[in-house]
């Protein structure tokens, strides 16, 4: 048998003279090739089916990306980083549900089309929603189809469409959007290659396979900030984003574009709708997510797409964030999540970690983890509504108890000799605090958590509810953090009026009453302190009565009952001495001072303070000798001592930076500002006054107020 050439030159092969029965009668075939062709097959026998596709020599062009926003806020930098993405490259996207990322990459996109000319694909994974994620093959065979690969099925493995598409994407100057993706290994089938265009992959997790393995450029997308959401609003409802409601608004949907539409689609719906009325609804935590729902489309409800985000997650990370809900903080460390979950510290490290990648928790550094505020009222919602009572209160215990004595151990090291007692419960891990300054650093971290938690109004925790409030009161009579120290208190008391336990009630209103003196309020102090005696007195005692006794004397003093106030502290005083109650006797004796002071029996003043100084400093209580310097240092400033009052200042600003009382430093340098104007020292004064100001203002205090007064006065006169 002869034929003609193929196209390409090359001869057939004759045929095996096995097959020569089958061949036509016709010995000899002239065959003919017409038309403009890429692909020519010529045989003589043939064995099963012959596939063949045929091409018209030009190449598909698909435009499949689907409409996006027409306007973005705030992401311009998100903008200039996929700008700088190389041909060829690969990106990996990734943030929490709802946070925009396909609204910024399809905005992107449609401003880059002009990159990409040999055509835009895009696939929705279905990594995260309602259904089963779309498997890679399947979105294989769409992309081939687009591609003008007509029968896509006749390839049957994974492996054949991927190297398929890999080769008719080779060369291409096109754009691949992968969306929604579950994980790298969702994805990386659908990878074409290092010559197959741009590659950006969006999903709710951080894909370290794709950044580890293949390069990727990975690029984080968060909420909104204020402005920017601002912006987004005023687009939405015009004139009406002006209110002054609008910021928290704004804040209220915690910087989530999907949250802002939803409530900008309810304002602009309705004439009647205000913007106080839609902030009053979304400040109900209760019913938050019910607001952000339009309850028409799945994809439109910040509820749906969280629980989308959760459905994709094992079973023991479900449970954990679930349980996560029952923290009352808005954000914590791993020894704190260990005792919730009742697993270990290096364990819980590792499941912050998991649910931080996936854009379930932040990272906050330093070990701290905490929530996007739509998502811990989310995982509150499902603590409330899923798992059982049971489960929930005791996973609520164990987080009391770590709380609870970790509070304890750090209030033992920044104030030692006060009055202990044993607390309820047992911690599963505690904080590990070597010196004060790590006590003090841990207790600032957590002064939320630790406020959160002696809000959580459940009898069950009534006890531990005081005692943490108990605890707490060192930290804040070191810090003056006066609304912390006056909030714990007032729903401590709560709790042991609803215990009945009397102790623990007299306790508690000796310590609340110390800070309604501290914010002026004398005449409601008076009150707490009168009846925290009459129950110590019931109950025997003695120590209880006599600390009763000297805050009613400060009150007393404060009202100019300076005898009243003398016998008060002469009772405690016998009874501390009779009893060796040293660091009481310290504090009395610098009380006692203040009234001599005011008497203007001068000598007794300073005996007393400096006997008070002796134990402070015996004792190592660093704070203790802070307050007594200091108030030795207004003695003589009184007496008309200043020399002495200068050097008892000075130590009582050594002693405060000792201990980490920027209240007592402060108030040391303003007395020193004070000695150093009335001296002519005016630039010493500025300087004094101007750390003490930046002091109080770190503080939050307004006691800084009479600072910048003598300032301003001291600019004007010098």
């Amino acid at each position: 048998m002869s034929a003609d050439p193929t196209p390409t030159g090359r001869s057939c092969p004759g045929p095996d003279e096995s097959t020569i029965g089958l061949m036509t009668s016709e010995r000899h075939v002239r065959n003919s090739l017409t038309g403009d062709r890429t692909v020519a097959v010529q045989a003589s026998v043939v064995h099963g089916g012959v596939h063949i596709t045929m091409h018209d020599g030009s190449r598909p062009v698909p435009r499949q990306l689907p409409a996006g926003v027409r306007e973005l806020f705030g992401r311009e930098a998100l903008l200039a980083r996929l700008d700088e993405l190389q041909p060829n490259g690969l990106a990996a996207l990734s943030g929490m549900a709802g946070v925009g990322k396909t609204a910024l990459v399809l905005h992107w996109a449609s401003g880059a089309a002009h990159k990409f000319p040999d055509g835009q694909l895009y696939v929705d994974l279905h990594g995260f929603g309602g259904g089963e994620p779309l498997r890679p093959q399947d979105a294989l065979a769409g992309f081939l189809r687009a591609l003008g690969y007509s029968r896509p099925e006749e390839l049957v493995t994974l492996e054949e469409r991927a190297a398929h598409f890999r080769t008719l994407m080779s060369g291409r100057r096109a754009l691949v959007v992968l969306d929604n993706a579950l994980s790298a290994d969702h994805v990386r089938p659908l990878l074409p290659g290092p010559a197959g265009g741009t590659v950006i992959v969006i999903s709710r997790h951080h894909l370290s396979g794709l950044v580890v393995r293949h390069a990727a450029t990975a690029i984080r997308v968060d909420p909104l900030e204020e402005r920017a959401g601002l912006g987004l609003l005023r687009t939405a409802v015009g004139d009406r984003s002006h209110h002054p409601a609008a910021g928290a608004l704004v804040r209220l949907c915690a910087g989530l574009p999907l949250a802002l539409r939803i409530v900008s689609e309810r304002i602009t719906r309705s004439a009647s709708a205000d913007l106080d009325g839609v902030v009053a609804e979304l400040a109900d935590e209760q019913a938050r997510l019910d607001v952000l729902d339009t309850q028409d489309d799945a994809r439109s409800a910040v509820r749906t797409v969280f629980s989308w985000s959760c459905r994709a997650l094992p079973d023991h990370e479900a449970d954990a964030f679930r349980l996560l809900g029952s923290h009352p903080g808005p954000e914590f460390g791993q020894n704190a999540v260990a005792a919730l979950l009742d697993i270990p510290p290096a364990t819980a490290a590792n499941l912050l970690r998991s649910l931080t990648r996936k854009h379930l928790l932040l990272d906050l550094g330093s070990g701290r983890f905490g929530w996007h505020d739509l998502l811990r009222t989310y995982a509150r919602e499902l603590s409330n509504r899923t798992g059982t009572a049971v489960d929930r209160q005791a996973a609520v215990a164990r987080l009391f108890d770590h709380y609870l004595h970790s509070t304890d151990l750090a209030g033992r090291i920044v104030m030692p000799h006060r009055l202990r007692f044993s607390l309820e419960g047992r911690p599963v891990t505690l904080p590990d605090l070597r010196s004060r300054d790590d006590a003090l650093q841990w207790l600032d971290l957590e002064r939320r958590n630790l406020e959160a938690m002696c809000a959580v109004d459940d009898p069950a925790f009534d006890g531990r509810r005081w005692q943490l409030a108990y605890t707490l009161r060192d930290y804040y009579f070191l810090t003056k953090a006066r609304e912390g120290w006056l909030s714990t208190h007032e729903k401590a008391l709560a709790a042991c009026v609803r215990a009945g336990d009397p102790l623990a009630e007299a306790r508690t209103r000796n310590n609340l009453g110390m800070v309604l003196v501290e914010m002026g309020e004398l005449d409601e102090g008076a009150k707490h302190y009168r009846r925290a005696r009459e129950l110590f007195e019931g109950l025997g005692d003695g120590h209880g009565r006599s600390n009763a006794l000297v805050n009613e004397a400060a009150v007393l003093r404060r009202r100019g009952d300076f005898a009243a106030a003398l016998r008060n502290q002469e009772l405690a005083l016998k009874w501390y001495r009779d009893n060796g109650a040293h660091r009481n006797i310290g504090i009395t004796l610098r009380n006692k001072a203040l009234v001599e002071m005011k008497l203007a029996h001068f000598s007794d003043a300073v005996e007393h303070v400096e006997e008070a100084i002796d134990i402070a400093l015996g004792l190592d209580l660093e704070l203790d000798a802070a307050e007594g310097f200091g108030r030795l240092g207004r003695i003589h400033q009184r007496a008309g001592d200043r020399p002495l009052a200068e050097i008892a200042f000075r130590r009582a600003v050594h002693h405060a930076r000792c201990c980490g009382s920027k209240h007592e430093e402060a108030r040391a340098l303003q007395e020193l500002g004070v000695l150093a104007a009335s001296t002519g020292r005016f630039e010493e004064a500025r300087d004094f006054w101007s750390a003490a100001l930046n002091l109080y203002g770190r503080l939050g205090s307004t006691e800084g107020g009479a600072v910048a007064m003598a300032l301003a006065q001291l600019d004007a006169d010098h």
